[in-house]
């Protein structure tokens, strides 16, 4: 029968159990003897010795009948050995004098001896009393030890017992967590915790299978993940959190001339120092569409990048280069269209001009109201139209890179007052306040000054449209670093938060555009101020309104006069 954990418990239990009723049957048992002893001490001796004390003082008193009456009670009493013959003698010394009236001197003489023979007799017995005491005190000193030692040893084994097969057990938990499936525990013991080693060793072999058997698979995984990347239009590459390449499919690698063998597992900053495609990849991230030669033919890239996350976090970064030549081409010829339609425009729109003026100088006979009023609308829809084919021709200018900017050092005063006179009848005409705060006559900006006065007036304007009548609009300027920065405030309605992220894109209007607008000046306007090295941002205003900034290159130079 196996020695389960449970009857080891069981057994050293009862086993301690039987060492405390030991221990307490023996001293009860001893107890016993002592109380035996004691009365047998009290029952015989010690009466005897009472019974010769009173037949001592009747003698004394010369009473024989007292004396008989406690001799009587003494014959009744022989307890030990010549006890007996003690007790005859002075029964004979005791007739002596009941018949000579004297009490003879040898009575007290036999008197003493019954004396001295029960007070011998209780020396003995509690030298045996004490006897019977030290032999039970060393009874239960050594079952205390006993027991003591069986304690400490069943206290001491049992949770090494127990507490070192769970530690290797333990052990065996953590390097199977660390994916160590080969690892067993040894189980030459056959009770519970035997069981659960043999349980845990057959779990482990289930892994190891387990492990063997996906091995298959998660190589046939790896092939398929494979075959999708390398299905891609796009160019893949992935980095990890050391900067090393942790995969690339078939047009990142044709992409960098580089092979998959010379890409996955490299450091990126070796790769970079020998490809320059890679380098501008990762340093540009999601910046501009680049150029790059693949099958002999010239095509259009765009980089974009996310981070790999697991449950773990994150594990990298893959770099997505996107094949943008289709788009680039379509924009290319959408370009070419919009700057071939502005082209034939101009001609028509040129002679609607010349006829119009002909008929505002006309010297015949003079227009009527409605005639006039009828050639005032004709001339709005013309200069409506020349500002739209115009915003036509720059945009297509722009896209395609054919617009030139004529950068030079200009004072931002005069670009700024050359602005605000373009817009001085509209601001007139709609009793609209332009506050602009004082601008310092040395300060200089790097622009086109065409181009940098187009961009003013078309903000100015903008303000003009949206600004309600009798209202103001604010300019000042701040210098910060190596920029200038031209605030426009209005106090219109403000923009939008629909329209606000899109406010720059190319024929993006609000519901409350203005009559005419193409939805091209804001986006003409943020391009050509990045052409010059600045910037165009809107935001909102919290006491109401829109705000510009147009964020212009500062320059030390001497300008030259506007």
């Amino acid at each position: 029968m196996a020695l389960t954990i449970r009857r080891r418990l069981t057994f050293g239990t009862l086993f301690l159990f039987a060492l405390l009723l030991l221990s307490a049957g023996l001293g009860i048992f001893q107890l016993n003897r002592l109380k035996q002893d004691a009365r047998a001490i009290l029952e015989d001796n010690y009466e005897t010795v009472r019974y010769v004390q009173g037949m001592q003082r009747a003698f004394q008193l010369g009473d024989a009948k007292a004396f008989e009456e406690q001799l009587v009670l003494q014959e009744a009493n022989i307890t030990e050995t010549n006890e007996g013959e003690r007790t005859a003698a002075v029964r004979r010394d005791l007739e002596r004098w009941k018949a000579s009236g004297s009490a003879p001197p040898v009575l007290h003489d036999d008197l003493q001896t019954i004396m001295d023979l029960n007070l011998e007799a209780i020396d003995r017995k509690n030298k045996a009393a004490l006897n019977t005491a030290q032999e039970a005190q060393q009874w239960l000193w050594g079952i205390a030890a006993l027991t003591l030692i069986v304690g400490l040893a069943f206290s001491l084994a049992f949770p090494r017992l127990v507490t070192g097969p769970i530690a290797r057990l333990r052990q065996a938990v953590e390097q199977v967590a660390k994916g160590n499936y080969r690892h067993r525990v040894p189980t030459f013991r056959s009770d519970e915790l035997g069981s659960l080693s043999h349980a845990f060793n057959n779990m482990s072999a289930e892994l190891e299978r387990w492990q063997n058997s996906n091995l298959a698979l998660i190589m046939a995984e790896k092939s398929r993940v494979e075959a999708v990347l390398n299905s891609l239009q796009d160019a893949a590459l992935g980095v990890d959190n050391e900067g090393r390449v942790l995969f690339a499919n078939r047009k990142a690698s044709e992409l960098l001339g580089l092979g998959e063998n010379e890409l996955v597992g490299q450091a990126i900053p070796e790769l970079i120092l020998r490809n320059d495609l890679l380098r501008h990849v990762l340093s540009e991230g999601e910046g501009r569409p680049f150029k790059a030669v693949l099958d002999g033919k010239e095509q259009f890239f765009a980089s974009s990048h996310s981070p790999i996350r697991s449950a773990q976090g994150e594990l990298g970064t893959v770099h997505i280069l996107h094949n943008i030549t289709p788009f680039q081409e379509r924009d290319a010829a959408k370009s070419h269209f919009l700057a071939t339609i502005s082209h034939e425009l101009k001609t028509p729109l040129a002679s609607t001009d010349i006829g119009l003026n002909l008929l505002e100088r006309s010297s015949g006979e003079p227009l009527s109201e409605e005639q006039r009023a009828i050639l005032t609308d004709l001339r709005k829809d013309h200069q409506r139209l020349v500002k739209i084919v115009s915003e036509l021709l720059d945009a297509a200018q722009l896209e395609s890179g054919r617009m030139r900017l004529n950068m030079v050092d200009h004072p931002l005063h005069d670009l700024i007052q050359r602005a605000i006179g373009a817009v001085k009848t509209q601001v007139r005409e709609q009793g609209i306040l332009l506050q602009l705060d004082a601008v310092p006559d040395e300060l200089n900006v790097r622009a086109d000054a065409e181009k940098a006065v187009w961009v003013l007036v078309n903000m100015l304007v903008n303000g003009i449209h949206h600004s309600p009548t009798g209202g103001q609009i604010h300019m000042r300027v701040e210098h910060e670093g190596e920029y200038v920065l031209v605030r426009i405030q209005d106090e219109g309605p403000g923009i939008p938060a629909d329209m606000l992220p899109h406010l720059f894109e190319r024929f993006a209007r609000s519901r409350e555009h203005a009559p005419g607008s193409t939805g091209l000046g804001s986006a003409i306007s943020r391009e050509i101020m990045e052409g010059m090295s600045g910037q165009l941002t809107a935001a909102n205003r919290p006491e109401g309104g829109a705000e510009f900034v147009l964020r212009f290159r500062a320059c030390t130079t001497t300008p030259k006069p506007v």
